[in-house]
């Protein structure tokens, strides 16, 4: 449902002349599909982003990011559902694990989750050169 759909909606809904409250209630529950809808498809946007930079930090690095090896590497652990996040069809939903994949990569979390860094490889090896160095050490 697009806003101009939901603006549509919500003035047709007006126009029926209901008591306030079932009016109240009904608009609370068009406006609550539109925006879900609306913060799933950032959440998922914000996902593939985050699958993407990591798998270019990935061949750059010559090492893929996994909950074992942030165990392992970081000494911490982290959201058991990271390599499904990554590897599968699961949503980012909490924001620690995008923290964690920036502090292994080194990464500023705002660029892994909403650049895109091998279409801006030059701009970023520029910024950060120590991030583009191969391997982890």
């Amino acid at each position: 449902m697009t806003l101009d759909e939901l603006d549509r909606k919500i003035i047709e809904l007006k126009k029926r002349g209901l008591n306030i409250l079932i009016e109240n209630e009904l608009l609370a529950d068009l406006r609550g599909r539109y925006y879900e809808t609306a913060i799933d498809k950032k959440v998922e946007s914000i996902t593939n982003q985050l699958r993407k930079n990591v798998f270019f930090l990935g061949t750059i690095h010559d090492q893929n990011v996994s909950y074992s090896k942030i165990k392992e590497f970081m000494g911490i652990t982290t959201d058991s559902n990271l390599n499904k996040i990554l590897y599968e069809d699961y949503k980012l939903t909490y924001i620690k694990t995008a923290i964690t994949i920036a502090e292994f990569y080194g990464v500023p979390v705002e660029i892994l989750l909403f650049q895109d860094l091998e279409a801006n490889e030059q701009t970023f090896r520029q910024l950060y050169p120590a991030l583009f160095r191969q391997g982890r050490n």
